[in-house]
């Protein structure tokens, strides 16, 4: 049986990272990012999935979200939150690895890759930020001075989730974990995603090697950045019954997805 477990790793005194891993001697790095407002548990599914039997699972909560937590001056920018990561994997020795970053996630993804290029394998980017369109609940939080949402803009939107979460298990959970982040941690990511979402990440995306593009289905056609990504001729695949949430909402199609373009990338090396 291959063991899956939650482990907290401490971080040259400053961070404590939670992650979950399910470590595998024959396969692969994959390594989860979730999105805003999310934590590692959105990719719970990916633990138990067939289609990535054999490689190394790796799930951290980023800095301020989930259960892993930093100092009072850590500025939650996404290379700031690639650079903790990086840390995490260096201390996990894990040497080249495939990242799927999810949402706000995928920006993390995109600067970890910038950050260290040679180690990253491909990069699946999930309905990740490409232009100020994606930005909905970040450009709420973004929109308001930090007073502003540290005193209500923070419980307002906390009731909404909680409400549509009454409907809809997927916002019934993410209303939970939305709730465990820290309030500087929502509030300065969601400036760093909007701010970045302005800049030409598509442009970024080009750039690093293996990359790809997933929509839920559901939202197809809905964002400028698809036909950007159509245009660019990165590679984009879409997850049949889902939207944003594909992780949990089809996460069979999706595993199977990612596992058939890793493989591709694999068999294109070795006839290369």
């Amino acid at each position: 049986m291959t063991l899956i477990s939650t482990e907290t790793m401490h971080l040259h005194n400053r961070f404590r990272m939670a992650y979950r891993q399910r470590p595998s001697e024959s396969g692969e790095a994959i390594v989860f990012i979730h999105g805003f407002g999310s934590a590692k548990e959105h990719f719970r599914y990916a633990f138990g999935s067939s289609s990535l039997d054999n490689f190394t699972l790796i799930a951290p909560d980023l800095i301020g979200f989930g259960e892993s937590r930093g100092p009072d001056d850590f500025g939650y920018a996404m290379t700031d939150q690639a650079s903790v990561i990086l840390e995490l994997l260096d201390k996990l020795d894990t040497g080249v690895f495939h990242l799927c970053g999810h949402s706000m996630g995928g920006l993390v993804a995109m600067n970890l890759a910038e950050l260290q290029p040679q180690r990253v394998l491909s990069l699946i980017n999930m309905e990740g930020n490409l232009t100020p369109e994606d930005c909905f609940i970040s450009g709420k939080v973004a929109g308001s001075a930090f007073d502003e949402f540290a005193a209500t803009g923070r419980h307002i939107l906390e009731n909404i989730f909680r409400d549509a979460g009454l409907g809809d298990p997927t916002m019934r959970e993410y209303a939970d974990t939305f709730r465990m982040a820290s309030t500087p941690a929502l509030y300065r990511s969601a400036c760093s995603t909007v701010e970045e979402s302005k800049t030409s990440l598509v442009d970024r995306l080009l750039r690093i090697k293996n990359a790809c593009y997933i929509y839920g289905k559901r939202n197809r056609g809905k964002f400028p950045g698809e036909n950007l990504l159509h245009a660019s001729e990165i590679p984009v695949f879409y997850i049949e019954n889902a939207g944003h949430s594909m992780a949990v909402e089809n996460p069979d199609q999706l595993y199977s997805v990612i596992r058939t373009f890793i493989d591709q990338l694999s068999a294109a090396e070795s006839n290369g």
